[in-house]
């Protein structure tokens, strides 16, 4: 992990999805097939995008590793989120529409897992489902993408690309006079505006981007160029990420067979980061579109949490609006974690 700072209603139990815990029935070698019957069948639902594909792929390989006598199926689906790139995901339902359809199918039998980006899932999940795991985070850390040889001054007014709350307030904080504009669809036609013109930067999360291969960030690493462009990693410090931002999170029923597998290859240190900061957005009674950054950092025993919050406010209509940024850090033991967020939100 990447950090160059150095530093629902379903509620759950960090400590009962420990790596080797293997629910009864169930091995290394995979399912018991003693009996000779018909292999299983396993249905994992995901969105069409390369990026999707890409994260789904890597949830049905540790499966497969762990369970090689199962048959686990790459279930392809479009969602209102997909189908509709021309608006704001604020005016027709927010990030929720990436994750409701797949919700439904697994209720309804048509897939037996769903894999999201842990960041994009709202607080509340259907009744019945739960996150039964995920894997190992990948860096949680934004990247400032642009053109190689463009360089930015604090004070230069220019464009950044992105739909997010909390990257425009902090971008704001770092570039009082830069102008953020809406930027929908996937990694590639993303990166294409920019390439376009359309946008002078654009800021996209390093997870997405080293698991399309697009670039291959080493520990450490401050800024790679490839291809005529710049990708910048900023600071946890400059930029907070979104709460969850690099987990993969593996939805299924809230027991049973499939529940079972995926715990068995559930990881701990990212399950507990999940929790901690999913809670911390509960507690604040936020979303996934507010302008919030939390990030959850875990050395052994020792967590430490740190919370962004932005406000926009403006005395006088004829001057723009002043981005307030308030944060806060609190460490201490992990098995305390629930006391820790209480004292972050305080």
């Amino acid at each position: 992990m990447r950090v160059e700072n150095g530093h629902g209603k379903n509620k759950p139990n960090i400590r009962k999805f420990a790596e080797n815990d293997m629910a009864d029935g169930f091995n290394s070698d995979g399912l018991d097939c003693e009996s000779g019957e018909q292999k299983k069948t396993v249905k994992v639902g995901t969105r069409g995008s390369k990026l999707a594909l890409a994260q789904t792929g890597l949830v049905i390989k540790a499966l497969n590793v762990r369970f090689p006598q199962v048959d686990f199926q790459m279930v392809t689906m479009s969602t209102r989120g997909d189908r509709d790139t021309s608006r704001a995901l604020l005016e027709f339902g927010g990030k929720a529409v990436f994750v409701e359809e797949f919700e439904e199918a697994i209720l309804k039998g048509d897939i037996d897992i769903a894999v999201h980006s842990a960041k994009d899932m709202p607080m509340e999940i259907m009744e019945g489902l739960t996150i039964s795991g995920t894997l190992p985070r990948a860096c949680p850390q934004d990247v400032f993408i642009y053109k190689s040889g463009r360089s930015f001054d604090r004070n230069e007014s220019f464009v950044v690309g992105t739909s997010s709350l909390r990257r425009q307030y902090q971008i704001r904080d770092m570039y009082p006079n830069s102008v953020c504009k809406n930027l929908r669809g996937n990694v590639g036609t993303r990166i294409q505006k920019l390439e376009d013109g359309e946008y002078d930067a654009i800021i996209l999360a390093a997870a997405g981007l080293e698991r399309l291969g697009i670039i291959d960030g080493s520990a450490g690493c401050l800024e790679v160029q490839k291809d005529e462009l710049t990708f910048r990693y900023l600071s946890t410090e400059s930029m907070l990420p979104a709460a969850c931002q690099g987990i993969i999170a593996i939805e299924t029923r809230t027991s049973g067979e499939v529940y079972d597998m995926v715990r068995a290859i559930n990881d701990t240190e990212a399950y507990t980061q999940l929790t901690c900061e999913r809670a911390v957005l509960s507690r604040l009674n936020a979303g996934c579109h507010e302008p919030i950054g939390v990030y959850s950092e875990l050395h052994g025993d020792h967590m430490k949490i740190s919370l962004m919050k932005a406000d926009a406010v403006s005395s006088d209509k004829e001057k723009d609006e002043e981005i307030q940024i308030h944060r806060k850090t609190v460490e201490g033991n992990t098995a305390e974690w629930e006391q820790l967020v209480e004292n972050l939100i305080k």
